[in-house]
């Protein structure tokens, strides 16, 4: 398998009026092609700012990060990155939300493709609201389509399903990964529940308290696609326990 993303021994500590917080240390994660990888672990302890080097936000840090083969310090390589928040801009309608990425690249021509795009993520008929007026897993699905205009083939998602009632989240993880197998991306994610991302991942990686680094690899042996009945299987229970062990 090609590898996409590869992070060897990145560390990273913050510096504020004269303190150091330190992060990261010496953290390692592989992804490859097409694969869906989550991180877990403790509140605080850095997963978001991982998500944040990698899309360019964070500078500072120590170690070597390659993608596709080729150092992040001298790539141009562009992520699409949705943070924790949608970010919707309220005074913008859906649709226009949506098409920011294409506004900022001037690439607006591609509206058929977009009108495709709205009605596979389950959006047609509410491109005229406002982010006001529609529900929060249909505004995580636009922050998602979003981030998907952004055109890039690797995706770096924080906790999009976070603040949905669980209902909604389990629809949304499954329409998620329909999506995904669809169009061939490759997936960070980040998540606090172990169901999900077992239920999600083809790996899981569980991170240590701050300063964070791997404690815990998991391969899912799970084949594609996936159905909610391998929730109950003895499997998917020996994989949310190996899970919760190691965060405990």
């Amino acid at each position: 398998m090609r590898t996409k993303i590869k992070i060897e021994n990145l560390s990273k500590t913050f510096k504020a009026k004269k303190k150091s917080l330190e992060v990261l240390k010496n953290l390692n994660i592989e992804l490859y092609e097409n694969q869906f990888v989550s991180l877990i672990g403790p509140s605080g302890c850095g997963k978001s700012t991982i998500l944040r080097i990698l899309a360019g936000l964070e500078k500072d840090f120590s170690g070597d990060i390659t993608v596709n083969g080729e150092s992040i310090k001298a790539s141009s390589f562009q992520f699409g990155y949705m943070p924790q928040k949608d970010l919707l801009m309220p005074w913008r309608t859906v649709y226009k939300n949506i098409i920011l990425p294409l506004e900022i690249n001037g690439t607006q021509d591609r509206k058929l493709e977009v009108e495709n795009l709205i009605k596979e993520f389950g959006l047609q008929g509410f491109e005229n609201f406002y982010p006001g007026e529609i529900s929060g897993g249909m505004k995580q699905r636009a922050g998602i389509l979003r981030t998907f205009l952004m055109d890039s083939d690797i995706m770096l998602l924080d906790e999009p399903f976070g603040a949905l009632d669980a209902i909604t989240r389990i629809k949304m993880q499954e329409w998620l990964l329909k999506v995904l197998i669809e169009h061939k991306k490759t997936v960070l994610f980040i998540t606090h529940d172990i169901e999900e991302a077992v239920f999600l991942s083809d790996r899981v990686y569980v991170l240590s308290d701050r300063p964070a680094h791997v404690i815990k690899t998991l391969d899912i042996g799970f084949p594609r696609p996936r159905n909610r009945e391998m929730l109950s299987s003895r499997e998917f229970l020996e994989y949310k326990d190996i899970l919760l062990k190691a965060l405990l």
